[in-house]
């Protein structure tokens, strides 16, 4: 066994293949990340990083859990959004980089760039450089999430941020196709509500780029049995609003008839509860029209 130290302590056994060797460096890195504090930051991001590999391949995940915040944590007290973003990647791109530290260094930055309460809402920001720091940021997070199973749902919700940002620029097309490279309803980790929502996104940009193909491929993600569920209300509406636009243009009366009749069937259920009764009025006489014309 190895001898225990002044500076570090062994513990577990490295043979035999039962228990990887765990070397506490706690006491240190407590002392040199409030040495890292009073340092400029090339210096403080070298210390840290030193520590960084030595915590790594001693297994203190602890340690380095909080070493790797505090590397992103100077960067970001700094001011310096290249420094940030080449920090994240050179820490999350590390040899046998473990997942909890991964998970770390996003779950650190996310309040940096989105709204804390929903999760993908970006940040208000003033001066165009910032805007594309902030965009810069949230790529290197999404591209970090990649593959991660651990980190599927701070994808996806990365993935809508970033699709925000696009469709704010006027990229259509781009924040679309963002979209559509996540499958998130083969998520375990995310709420039916979060996963309705979500595609509700995909359907109106692809609506919005004019694929009306892929719109109603999109559209046949949702269960129709999940908008029946109660608190759904809202998101049942706003799906058969988005699939009559779809209907719309293939000049498919009847279907239009069916989705402003959900549409009516929801909303009047609405009214009853105290709820704006004007919707249902008119999505009734919707109906009417389209099953005459159909």
């Amino acid at each position: 066994m190895p001898q225990a130290s002044s500076e570090a302590t062994s513990s577990g056994a490295a043979s035999g293949g039962q228990l990887e060797e765990r070397i506490d460096l706690s006491t240190e890195t407590t002392q040199k990340i409030a040495q890292s504090k009073s340092l400029p930051l090339a210096d403080a991001l070298a210390l840290l990083s030193a520590l960084e590999k030595r915590c790594r391949v001693g297994n203190d995940t602890p340690s380095l859990v909080k070493v790797c915040e505090a590397s992103l944590e100077l960067c970001h007290e700094a001011n310096d959004y290249e420094a940030l973003v080449t920090t994240l990647k050179t820490l999350s791109t590390r040899r046998s980089q473990k997942s909890k530290a991964i998970a770390a260094l996003v779950t650190k930055c996310l309040p940096w760039v989105v709204d804390s309460e929903d999760g993908f809402t970006p940040l208000p920001t003033a001066a165009k450089d910032a805007a594309t720091n902030q965009e810069t940021l949230v790529t290197e997070l999404r591209n970090i999430t990649d593959g991660k199973m651990y980190l599927e749902a701070e994808r996806a919700r990365l993935t809508r941020s970033l699709a925000i940002l696009k469709e704010s620029a006027g990229d259509i097309a781009t924040a679309a196709n963002v979209l559509q490279d996540v499958h998130v309803e083969t998520y375990g980790s995310i709420s039916k509500r979060e996963k309705i929502e979500f595609i509700l996104e995909q359907m109106r940009l692809t609506l919005l780029k004019r694929d009306y193909v892929r719109a109603y491929i999109v559209s046949n993600k949702v269960k129709r049995s999940m908008l029946d569920e109660e608190g759904m209300s809202e998101l049942k509406i706003k799906f058969y609003v988005l699939l009559s636009q779809y209907h719309s243009h293939e000049r498919d009366a009847l279907e239009l008839a069916k989705c402003f009749h959900a549409i009516y069937a929801t909303a009047s259920a609405s009214a009853a509860d105290g709820g704006d009764d004007t919707k249902w009025k008119e999505s009734l006489t919707n109906t009417v029209v389209f099953l005459c014309l159909s």
